[in-house]
């Protein structure tokens, strides 16, 4: 092993405990302060965004995305019970925030939008 690949590991695994601590943070800050609807956007914000770093184009402005995590999953994360998480998803679809398509799919078709129903705070690293 060379000095070069050495000093690369430490310095790696620093980024990734940072990163680490800034998610836990984040999941503090998304237990602790917001509202279940902001909570719910919060996480939707969050699934397309990683979605639109694996590489899709989102659309202008919006966001496409699998939506690969159950509503039960999505209530224990949340600290929210199923009942709410579907309440706000479904109010969130009334109000055009979000679309629920065929497979599984998410379309966010104002993602700026979404990030405010969020109420901010939404880390885009993470």
């Amino acid at each position: 092993m060379t000095g070069v690949q050495t000093c690369a590991l430490p310095i790696w695994l620093l980024a990734e405990a940072s990163n680490e601590l800034v998610a836990a943070q984040n999941q503090m800050l998304l237990l602790g302060r917001k509202t279940a609807r902001e909570r719910i956007a919060s996480l939707l914000v969050i699934m397309a965004r990683r979605q639109a770093g694996v590489g899709d184009d989102p659309t202008p402005g919006g966001a496409s995305f699998p939506l690969h995590i159950t509503r039960e999953a999505m209530a224990d994360y949340l600290g929210l019970t199923i009942e709410t998480v579907s309440r706000q998803i479904s109010a969130l679809r009334r109000e055009g925030q979000i679309r629920l398509c065929e497979n599984r799919m998410v379309e966010v078709p104002n993602l700026d939008s979404l990030v405010v129903e969020s109420g901010g705070g939404v880390d885009p690293a993470v």
